[in-house]
């Protein structure tokens, strides 16, 4: 979306293009062109010639999606009404219908919806036209500043201050109707695990649920969906390869139960000091650290994300000696980022080493200690775990019910029925922020999607605002989240194909589609 239209698009639709003749002759303005500049009367004439109403330009764009940019509603209605299509995307992947709500082209979505084109699908960045109109972001301001620089000359017009007063009208458009809506099944199977209700008799709104169901339908790769309100499951249905039975892998997702996991060695004596330093775990580095710094890193900051320990991802070596097994080279050979302590920096290695930690200090295998402390008590098991000698890499798998047990688990401050699980003291300290500087991806952005807003880190739990929400989740690669609205005593679970070691463009769509529906939902929840 921030790249769709530049100056060179603007300039490569006056030049001449390839036009078919069918009993009229074209006019001499190309028709990229005349939708450029609003030349109905041209756009018609091409129409009855016979041009081809979707064709693309070098990069990427046809009449229409041109005519969204330049907010030509004539133009966009008369190329859909010649059968031109509002699903076709630009080279950056975004639709007419995703930049005229981008843009707040009121007028051009009336045009768009009037037609038929498609509300639920989803740009290259995993955004619906209601998630660009209903969540702007703050850099978006950004992107219209460099559009104007470069495109006012050919005709482009943006008021930034009208477009932030056009898009709540947008996105009231956007939303879908009681009519769409219905028929939507999401009524939670009945099974002794779980407690079910519905969302009326929980005080939810049963349209707003069937609106998160409408567009999981249309994802591709989520695998389930749950929504459980006041500890009862109201909501769950499966897609694609998923189902109630079916443990899939959960990504960093696990980050969360290693961190319950520690908590329960601090509960049983293994760990009493969650500042004592990690290097007394790890006796075979003895000799080997350069770095007296890495002396001070602690247990605590480890959780965090704070110990200065470098994200893996950014270093091809570092990427391989993690998955390779050399579960402890990133400490041994790598510089910090920064001071132990002193800001936040995600690092995959900080939970391996936890795992390391806990076996090591509790004399167990990290896969009985689990199961004895946490999954026994909650009535529930793993699915397969992956590990290594010492249980390194969180490589875990829960089916969807498992994993909505034990969000629950924490909405509820660590107890099951009459039994307190983990202690709560613990809960509490882990969904605390830590880290106001928290960030994603390389460009350290301080959103995850278009809702999920101000970022903050527990022990290994995501924090941010949603809405009027402060709320606590549980994220895994290819869009795995488990959330907690605890001012509503709810949670939503999303189960997502993993991606397992697929990092391309690609994958981080579906992954950012998977925040964002999420993301509405909860935003929207009064």
């Amino acid at each position: 979306m921030r790249k769709t239209i530049l100056a060179a698009l603007a300039v490569a639709c006056l030049l001449p293009v390839s036009l078919a003749h069918a009993g009229n002759e074209p006019p001499g303005i190309p028709l990229p062109a005349a939708a450029l500049t609003g030349n109905v009367a041209a756009v018609e004439q091409h129409i009855l010639a016979g041009s081809d109403v979707d064709q693309r330009d070098d990069f990427g764009s046809t009449p229409l999606i041109i005519s969204a940019v330049f907010d030509r509603p004539g133009v966009a209605a008369a190329l859909l009404a010649a059968g031109a299509d509002p699903a076709l995307t630009d080279a950056q992947g975004s639709n007419p219908l995703h930049i005229a709500a981008f843009l707040g082209r009121k007028e051009i979505v009336r045009v768009l919806l009037d037609a038929g084109a498609d509300r639920t699908l989803r740009s290259a960045s995993g955004a619906t036209a209601y998630d660009y109109a209903a969540a702007p972001l703050p850099e978006d301001r950004k992107v219209f500043a460099r559009l104007r620089a470069g495109l006012e000359p050919l005709g482009f017009r943006l008021d930034p201050d009208a477009v932030a007063a056009a898009k709540p009208e947008i996105a009231r458009m956007l939303r879908p109707s009681a009519d769409d809506l219905s028929g939507i099944d999401f009524t939670p199977v009945k099974r002794a695990d779980f407690s079910v209700s519905t969302p009326e008799a929980e005080g939810l709104d049963p349209l707003l649920v069937a609106e998160l169901y409408r567009e999981a339908e249309a994802l591709p790769r989520v695998y389930s969906v749950l929504v459980l309100k006041n500890g009862k499951l109201v909501a769950e249905k499966y897609f694609n390869q998923g189902s109630i039975d079916t443990a899939t892998l959960i990504q960093s997702a696990a980050k969360s139960i290693f961190s319950a996991l520690v908590g329960l060695a601090q509960r049983e004596g293994c760990l009493p000091d969650m500042d004592a330093p990690v290097l007394g775990f790890l006796p075979e580095l003895a000799g080997q650290i350069g770095d007296p710094r890495k002396a001070d890193i602690t247990i605590r900051q480890v959780l965090q994300m704070r110990s200065g320990l470098p994200w893996e991802e950014t270093d091809p070596t570092l990427w391989k000696q993690l998955m390779e097994g050399d579960h402890l080279a990133p400490l041994r050979d790598f510089p910090l980022v920064a001071d132990p302590g002193t800001r936040f920096n995600y690092s995959n290695f900080s939970t391996d080493l936890l795992g390391v930690i806990v076996t090591r200090a509790c004399g167990t295998a990290l896969d009985a200690f689990a199961s004895a402390q946490l999954m026994q008590p909650l009535g529930i098991r793993f699915g397969t775990w992956e590990h290594g000698q010492d249980f390194h890499y969180p490589l875990v798998h829960l089916t969807p019910r498992t994993a909505a047990r034990f969000a629950q688990l924490y909405l509820d401050g660590g107890h099951f029925q009459d039994r307190q699980v983990i202690p709560a003291d613990w809960v509490s300290e882990s969904l605390a922020d830590y880290s106001s500087d928290a960030w994603v991806t390389m460009q350290h952005l301080d959103h995850a999607g278009r809702y999920l807003r101000d970022l903050g880190y527990g022990y290994q739990w995501w924090q941010a605002t949603a809405g009027r929400h402060r709320i606590n989740f549980a994220w895994g690669h290819g869009g795995q989240f488990y959330g907690l609205v605890h001012d509503l005593d709810l949670a939503v679970i999303v189960t997502a194909y993993p991606a397992w070691l697929e990092h391309d463009s690609r994958n981080w769509t579906h992954e950012r589609a998977h925040l964002n529906l999420a993301g509405k939902f909860i935003s929207l929840l009064r």
